[in-house]
């Protein structure tokens, strides 16, 4: 592994990874939950996900390692506790690989709507132009990944400056304060503070800054990552929120009373499968529809593409470090895990039908993306006493306060997707257990599953969806909000404090961080 990507590179590479389909949707979905409070979501949202993206900072800064994510949480609880979640990071990227087909279809619906059913899933045809797409992801991964890497810098800046063309053209002809602050009378916030949470989680907020993790699954290829990680965490979150802020805003100057006669939560939009593409055509900008529809093809299936890459990789490393079969670990003679890839095909062919529409898609991504984040404050509490001497180019302060605030965060996140999500990545992670434990069980590959270390996981993910069946977001409403933030609250302190107590001991973790530099110096 040569460490050849500079700060600016890795910053255009979390950026690239973050502008994918969520700016061609989440105005329109934020819009429906919050109405014009969506801009207050959209800062909210941004300022969770640097609060959570400084935790993974300061990790990856002191750690530089490819695939952090899932290697890390090994450093510090061992094999159960690192398998669940890059388990978890392995559906998520497979998901994003289908949202991502989803948005070039639902798009596409525009022109040929006999795609796209009322309820956002695939018709047959819809399907059918789904497993072609998936197919020629599935193709270039295997045999010409390489070709798009190079050009990731050029696509980054093409990614950028189409959506700012469009918004700066419809903000000179139509943007007023009246539409974007209080429009069409309806008050700012018509749903609620609920509806401004909830917002941040099911309107696809999150999902839209997924991206920053890129920078950090990267870490070890970068040529300073001292300085090149937090900058490119931090920095790709900081620019993508201004450009999805102004996208809000320009969805609200075009809006007329006329799409608001059936309230905020059914926006009226002839087309709302591609509401942007709607909102040019009402706002008689047809020179735009071009340019859209060129971003909406381009934005969506190169971040598909690098998900798809990364989900193949996830699977190859899993079963690297004994979790899964070799049959994962076969390589083509490009160089890529072509089984792993191959099964990725097949299992997000599979994911269309019970999460039909972007939005299901999403909301259901933003859960397991919020439980994959709520791993990296625990690290970090941890190293800070597992590895108190490493040498940290970023030092948070008030580390013990910062961790539990992230992490609070990341709960939060997962428990606004609502029950009817989490009860279904609680069937995810029962799968995921079920097959390193069969896996484990039935094979000769001996490892040491670190069982004492994963004490705190399993009353985290058993704790969070009842606090989800009992609370307002889907559930019984047994639980208010203003209980349930409370709740939730004494919640994060309990796990933090049995993440603290079950954790591997330091002699261990800093075996793995001597490895790790011995792998650097090796490469070096």
């Amino acid at each position: 592994m040569k460490r050849s990507i500079s700060t600016f590179g890795l910053l255009l590479t979390s950026i690239s990874a973050t502008i994918g389909s969520g700016w061609l949707f989440s105005a329109y979905y934020t819009a429906a939950i919050a109405g014009p409070a969506a801009s207050l979501s959209w800062i909210i949202g941004g300022l969770f996900v640097i609060i959570v993206a400084f935790a993974f900072a300061e990790i990856c800064a002191m750690l530089p390692i490819s695939g952090s994510s899932a290697r890390i949480p090994q450093y510090t609880h061992g094999t159960v506790v690192s398998f669940m979640f890059s388990w978890m990071i392995w559906l998520s990227y497979l998901s994003v690989m289908t949202v991502e087909v989803q948005a070039v279809i639902q798009y596409a619906s525009f022109y040929i709507p006999n795609m796209i059913k009322s309820n956002g899933g695939l018709t047959h045809p819809g399907y059918l132009a789904a497993t072609i797409l998936m197919l020629i992801i599935t193709i270039i991964n295997t045999y010409s990944i390489r070709w798009l890497i190079r050009c990731n810098n050029i696509l980054t800046l093409i990614k950028v400056i189409i959506p700012i063309i469009i918004v700066i053209t419809i903000l000179i002809d139509y943007f007023t304060p009246a539409h974007v602050l209080h429009a069409a009378n309806s008050g700012f916030m018509p749903n609620g503070v609920k509806s401004v949470l909830g917002a941040i989680s099911t309107g696809g907020i999150i999902f839209a800054f997924n991206g920053f993790k890129q920078a950090a699954e990267m870490a070890g290829d970068a040529k300073n990552p001292g300085r090149s990680v937090p900058l490119a965490i931090v920095g790709s979150v900081c620019i993508c929120l201004i450009l999805f802020l102004l996208i809000q805003f320009a969805f609200f100057s075009s809006l007329t009373l006329e799409n608001l006669t059936s309230g905020w939560s059914n926006i009226q939009l002839p087309h709302h499968n591609s509401p942007l593409a709607s909102i040019i055509q009402q706002d008689h900008l047809p020179a735009l529809l071009p340019l859209l529809y060129f971003a909406a093809v381009i934005a969506p299936l190169a971040a598909g593409l690098m998900y798809c890459s990364s989900a193949g990789r996830s699977l190859y490393g899993m079963s690297k470090n004994g979790y899964l079969p070799r049959f994962f670990q076969h390589i083509c003679p490009q160089g890529n895990p072509r089984n792993a890839i191959l099964v990725n095909f097949i299992l997000g062919m599979c994911l269309f039908a019970p999460l039909p529409g972007w939005e299901n898609m999403v909301s259901f991504l933003t859960s397991l993306l919020a439980i994959t984040y709520a791993v990296g404050p625990i690290c970090l509490l941890a190293l800070r006493s597992q590895a108190a001497d490493q040498k940290r180019p970023l030092r948070l302060p008030f580390v013990h306060l910062w961790a539990f605030i992230s992490f609070y965060i990341c709960t939060l996140l997962a428990y606004w997707s609502g029950w009817a999500i989490l009860s279904k990545m609680g069937i995810a992670i029962i799968v995921g257990f079920l097959v390193l434990m069969i896996y484990r069980f039935c094979t000769a590959r001996s490892i040491s599953l670190n069982f004492k270390e994963s004490i705190w996981m399993w009353p985290y993910f058993i704790g969070i969806m009842l606090i989800s069946y009992l609370g307002n977001y889907g559930g019984k409403n047994i639980l208010t909000l203003s209980s349930s933030l409370i709740v939730l609250a004494i919640f994060c302190l309990i796990i933090l404090w049995l993440a603290m107590r079950f954790k591997l001991p330091p002699a261990c973790t800093q075996k793995y961080i001597n490895e790790l530099h011995l792998e650097r110096d090796e490469i070096a």
